[in-house]
C-alpha cells in the first residue's frame, strides 16, 4: 500500500490515541499539521512533522508505559513503531522521487542538446532558410530546430526574444554558426556567439557562400568548418545528423534532389 494512503488511514486513530493521553497543544497541533501534509502528499513536510511526533514519543514513551491511568499503553508502542516505519518509507519515497526528478532533468537536457539553434544574420535568410529545409528533408524534426527567421521555428508569440534564446542556450542547445560577412557585421550575431561560448554549448560551424573573411571571435578555429558549397561536406553533415538524431536513412534519390536544390539556391 502507498505510504501516504496507509498513513492517511491511520492518522485519525493515531491523533485520537495521543490526544486522549495528553492535551499538550504542541503535539496536537503537530498531528493536525501532519494530517494536512499527508492529505497533500507533501513528502518534505510529512517527514518533518513525523520526526516531531517521533521525538515526542521518544521523550514520553516510558512515562506512558508506567502511567497506570493511561488507556491501552501498549497501543502507543504500536503507534510509535508504525510512525517510525512510515518515516522510513517516506525517506525511501523521497529518494525515489529525487532520482526520478534527476532523470527527468537529464532527459530534458539530452533533448535540448538534440535541438539546433541556427545562429545567423537575417541578411542571409535565403541561404539559411534553404539550409533549414535541407535539415528537415534529412529528417531533423521541426521542433528540434530554433531558427528565428521562420515563424514555424522561431520565437513564440509574446515571448521575450532575449530571455527565450538565453534559456535555450543555458539548457544546452547545440549551436550552428552560419558564418558570413553579414554575420560578423551584426552585433546581434556576435552577442549570440559570445552567449553560446559562455554557456559552453556544443556547436558546428558553417561557411556560407561568398564569405570573404576568416573565422574569428570565440569559435574554435582548429575545428574544421562545413563549407556549404561542397557537396561532399553536405553528405558528411547528413550522416552526422542521422547518427546524432537517430534518424532513418534518407533515400538516395530524395537526398540528391534536396542537396542539388540547396546547391542551386546558394549559387545564386
Amino acid at each position: 500500500m502507498d505510504v501516504f494512503k496507509g498513513l492517511g488511514l491511520e492518522i485519525d486513530g493515531i491523533t485520537g490515541t495521543i490526544s486522549r493521553y495528553t492535551s499538550d497543544p504542541y503535539i496536537n497541533n503537530t498531528l493536525k499539521n501532519l494530517k494536512d501534509a499527508v492529505s497533500r502528499k507533501d513528502i518534505e513536510e510529512s517527514l518533518f512533522l513525523l520526526e516531531k511526533v517521533n521525538n515526542w514519543y521518544s521523550g514520553n514513551i516510558e512515562k506512558i508505559l508506567k502511567n497506570t491511568f493511561a488507556i491501552n499503553p501498549d497501543v502507543h508502542l504500536n503507534i510509535k513503531g508504525s510512525l517510525e516505519k512510515y518515516k522510513e518509507e517516506l525517506e525511501k519515497k523521497k529518494e525515489e522521487v529525487s532520482i526520478q526528478e534527476e532523470e527527468k532533468i537529464k532527459e530534458v537536457v539530452a533533448k535540448m542538446k538534440k535541438k539546433l539553434f541556427i545562429s545567423h544574420s537575417s541578411k542571409d535568410e535565403v541561404v539559411c532558410t534553404s539550409f533549414v529545409e535541407l535539415l528537415e528533408t534529412i529528417g531533423v524534426p521541426d521542433e528540434a530546430i530554433l531558427y528565428t527567421s521562420s515563424p514555424r521555428h522561431g520565437i513564440p508569440g509574446d515571448a521575450d526574444i532575449f530571455d527565450y534564446l538565453k534559456e535555450h542556450l543555458s539548457d544546452g542547445i547545440t549551436v550552428f554558426y552560419m558564418l558570413s560577412d553579414n554575420y560578423y557585421k551584426s552585433a546581434y550575431c556576435l552577442n549570440e556567439m559570445g552567449a553560446a561560448w559562455v554557456a559552453q554549448n556544443a556547436s558546428s560551424t558553417f561557411i556560407l557562400p561568398n564569405f570573404s573573411g576568416s573565422i574569428a571571435g570565440v569559435i574554435n578555429k582548429n575545428r574544421k568548418a562545413f563549407n556549404l558549397s561542397q557537396p561532399v561536406e553536405l553528405i558528411q553533415l547528413k550522416n552526422k545528423l542521422i547518427t546524432e538524431f537517430n534518424l532513418p536513412t534518407i533515400s538516395e534519390t530524395k537526398w540528391e534532389d534536396a542537396k542539388n536544390k540547396f546547391l542551386r539556391v546558394i549559387s545564386i
